[in-house]
Order: structure tokens, then C-alpha cells, then sequence
């Protein structure tokens, strides 16, 4: 009961950090979840090295990678500083106004999450990515956390509200998936990278998380077939990008012989334990609704 307490009281935070920053957003037209997604990306890459010391090579490559996390989000945070001082000068951020890195670097996180993927079902262990974990770092999680920053920051106001539709699925996913699970399962998913996760969980996550975000449509008074469809194929979309995220991170530390990537939060593990599935998720729906829209 202890654990459950701490787990949830810690979750709770962990959604107030990631939602609080957003909705102030949405009402000031500013990008003070950068910060967020910066203070994340550095913990990340914090962990990652960390988990490189308890592979076979002990290559860390930590204070780089932390300095290059800070030299890419840099144009990020002054753009996001100059919502408050207007005159600060960011020429760096006109690099993203003027051309289309964005979307290039969108398509190579697609690629790479492909790929990643398709190392979950075809590598018995995944350790060889620590032989280069500077290299590894960059492509997990400094590029997802990073085009998803700078989506964010190149949309207005009003688009910055899909993050929303991006990010509640999977959360709904993780939550239903579990209660299926534990209700229903006996199915393993696949249960040499994570025993615990069962089909009739993956199914029924992804079905509940659906239903839940046409509920949410149709009570605020959106709901057409257009929207409908439209929200139902983004919740699949993220419930499937989200197991893969969970699964991918999970075969990383089996790989390794851990149990959590990290301990800053409690009963959770691991920053990167909490955004494995935001990963492989939000910085590729996010961009595609951007364009869609």
C-alpha cells in the first residue's frame, strides 16, 4: 500500500511539472516547457551514462554529452527567455524560422525510432549501443526531447494545444494497458524483454485509450466524424509508439542486468523509466499534427 502511495503521489508531481509549464503556455503564448524538456533531456543523458559505467565497455562520455545537450537546447532557451526580454538577440533560432531542419530532423527521428524498434524483436541484448553512448545519447534521448522542443517552440499559440492530444493517450495507455493487465492477462507480449506486459494489457489499453480521449471530444463539444477519426487513429497511433518506447527501454536495462534507469522518482525509477513511452510518441505525432493542421 506504501508503494502504491508513493508511487502515485510521485506521478502525480511528475504530471503537474510536465502540465503545469503547458497550460501557462497555451494562455501567455510562451515556451516555458522547454525548460522542461531541457531539465529532461539532461537527466536523461545523466542516467544514460550512468547506465554505459554497468555495460561491458564503461564508456561514459558524460560531461560532453551534457554540454552538447545545453549547446543544442541553447537557442531553444534564449527564444524562450526573449517571451519575457523582447530585445534579446537569438540568431541561431532564425536557422529553424528560415529553413527546414525541423522536418529533417524529424525524419531522421523516424528512421531512428524504426530502427530502434526494430532492435526490440530481432537483438537478444541491445548493450553494443555503449560501446559509442555519446553517439547513442544524441540519437536517445537528445533527438526526440529536442525536435519535439523546437516543434513546439516553431508553432503558435493555439497549435501548441495538440500537445495535449499527443500526450493524454499516453498516459491513458499506461494506466488501462496496466488495469487489462492485471484484470485479463494472460497472454505475455513479449516476455523475454518485459514479462509483465500481456497482449489482452496492449489491447485493451489501446481500445480504453481511444474510447477515453472520443468521450473527452464529445463532452467539450467537438465530436464530428471528422474529429473522430481523426482523435481515435492518433490515440492508436500513440498507444503502439508508446508500447514500442516502454519495450525499447525495457530491453536496454535487460541488456544491462538493471532493474530502473535511475531513482529520482520514487516508486517510478528513472526520468527516463517516466518518459521512455513521450519519446518514441510525442515529437512525432506532435509534428505531424502540426503539419496536418
Amino acid at each position: 500500500m506504501k508503494d502504491v502511495l508513493i508511487r502515485s503521489v510521485f506521478g502525480a508531481l511528475f504530471l503537474m511539472v510536465v502540465f503545469t509549464p503547458f497550460v501557462y503556455d497555451v494562455r501567455n503564448n510562451a515556451n516555458i516547457l522547454n525548460l522542461v524538456f531541457y531539465v529532461f533531456t539532461m537527466l536523461g543523458t545523466h542516467e544514460l551514462s550512468e547506465m554505459s559505467k554497468k555495460s561491458p565497455y564503461k564508456h561514459t562520455m558524460k560531461l560532453p554529452a551534457l554540454l552538447l545537450v545545453t549547446a543544442l537546447f541553447m537557442p531553444l532557451l534564449i527564444q524562450t527567455a526573449k517571451d519575457f526580454y523582447p530585445l534579446l538577440y537569438n540568431p541561431a533560432w532564425d536557422f529553424f524560422l528560415k529553413t527546414p531542419a525541423a522536418l529533417i530532423l524529424w525524419g531522421i527521428l523516424i528512421v531512428t525510432i524504426i530502427v530502434l524498434s526494430f532492435w526490440i524483436f530481432t537483438k537478444e541484448k541491445i548493450d553494443f549501443v555503449f560501446k559509442s553512448p555519446f553517439v547513442f545519447n544524441f540519437f536517445y534521448p537528445v533527438l526526440p526531447m529536442w525536435t519535439l522542443a523546437i516543434a513546439y517552440t516553431l508553432t503558435n499559440q493555439f497549435d501548441k494545444q495538440m500537445l495535449l492530444i499527443v500526450l493524454l493517450p499516453i498516459y491513458l495507455n499506461d494506466t488501462l494497458a496496466y488495469v487489462f493487465g492485471r484484470l485479463f492477462g494472460k497472454t505475455p507480449l513479449i516476455p523475454s524483454v518485459s514479462p509483465k506486459k500481456t497482449r489482452e494489457g496492449f489491447i485493451g489499453g489501446m481500445i480504453g485509450a481511444a474510447l477515453v480521449m472520443l468521450a473527452i471530444l464529445y463532452f467539450v463539444g467537438s465530436f464530428t466524424t471528422k474529429n473522430a477519426l481523426a482523435i481515435a487513429g492518433v490515440s492508436v497511433l500513440a498507444s503502439i509508439l508508446a508500447t514500442l518506447g516502454d519495450l525499447f527501454e525495457s530491453k536496454l536495462k535487460r541488456s544491462i542486468n538493471i532493474k530502473d534507469s535511475g531513482n529520482i522518482l520514487p516508486g517510478h525509477g528513472g526520468i527516463l523509466d517516466r518518459i521512455d513511452a513521450m519519446l518514441f510518441v510525442a515529437p512525432v505525432l506532435y509534428v505531424l499534427l502540426a503539419l496536418i493542421s
